[in-house]
């Protein structure tokens, strides 16, 4: 992918949106007066922008006219089309640090009024990038960063992170959801609690042995847990032995306990767990598991 007219991208959504059509005189795009080869950048937008398909190297071309003008998506309302698009190209080039970072500016700069908690992500990924390959930048791609930094506020909001992994789960998009939990344990916050949501998004994946690590990380740190957290720890736990067939009997105890506790009572979203575990449960411990799940969240006073 060439990017070499990779330009700051500081345009306000207002300004009008100016594609170069240089590349062809303009009564010709207009008439068809004289026959053309090749498409112009105009095309290439036109065409997507009609959601027609492109090209490999249209596509290319595509990725090159958003990074030098990402306003031109917002404009033609085909922002999450745009934001596919440079994530697949971030697949392709992850290991050109300079290159992903690019395509990162682009995609803060896409959703920062649209999704600004999407961007504080995007933002946080090119951070630690920029942190270990600056060197590798060029003088364009430095001075956007920068003005990102002085104009932007991209400081990870962890409360809005988590509305956001939620609204992922709930919509099945786990990978989507676990790497916004990783993000909030690098941000340290409520590390017991954001501990169980991964362990919890782990097992909608399906990934037990992954889940199991975060559970066991989790308890240990329980006492700097919020009140409502632990018995959904020990919640987690149950759940897991009796997947195993084992005796959860030691953590029903401390579950009965925690009970006790008027402190912590909190709505909580398990029931698409408990119905992807059905099959792999017995009756009676799928209606143990249920009962819990109603009386964590008071529902049964």
């Amino acid at each position: 992918m060439d990017f070499d007219d990779f330009h700051l991208l500081t345009e306000p959504f207002s300004e009008k949106i100016d594609i170069c059509m240089d590349d062809s005189p303009l009564d010709s795009f207009l008439y068809r007066i004289n026959s053309r080869n090749m498409p112009t950048p105009a095309d290439v937008t036109k065409r997507w922008a009609e959601g027609y398909p492109l090209t490999d190297p249209m596509n290319k071309a595509l990725i090159a006219i958003l990074v030098n003008k990402i306003s031109i998506a917002v404009s033609l309302d085909r922002v999450k089309e745009a934001e596919s698009i440079l994530a697949n190209e971030l697949e392709k080039v992850k290991n050109n640090p300079a290159e992903c970072i690019k395509l990162l500016i682009t995609m803060i700069m896409l959703n920062e009024r649209l999704y600004p908690a999407e961007a504080k992500s995007f933002y946080t990924k090119a951070k630690k990038l920029v942190s270990d390959h600056e060197i590798m930048l060029d003088v364009q791609t430095k001075n956007s960063w920068r003005l990102l930094n002085m104009t932007g506020d991209f400081g990870a909001n962890p409360h809005i992170l988590r509305s956001r992994a939620l609204e992922l789960i709930e919509n099945k998009k786990y990978a989507e959801a676990e790497n916004i939990y990783h993000e909030m344990i690098e941000l340290n916050f409520e590390l017991p609690g954001t501990l169980c949501h991964l362990a919890r998004v782990q097992l909608l994946s399906g990934r037990e042995k992954e889940a199991e690590k975060s559970i066991t990380k989790a308890w240990k740190i329980r006492n700097m847990a919020l009140r409502y957290v632990v018995p959904r720890i020990i919640f987690l736990r149950i759940l897991l032995l009796m997947t195993k067939k084992k005796d959860p009997s030691l953590w029903m105890a401390r579950m009965k306990k925690e009970l006790q506790n008027p402190d912590i009572f909190m709505e909580w979203h398990i029931q698409p767990l408990l119905d992807i575990f059905k099959s792999r449960l017995t009756a009676e411990n799928h209606k143990v598991l249920a009962t819990l799940a109603v009386s964590m969240q008071g529902k049964n006073n």
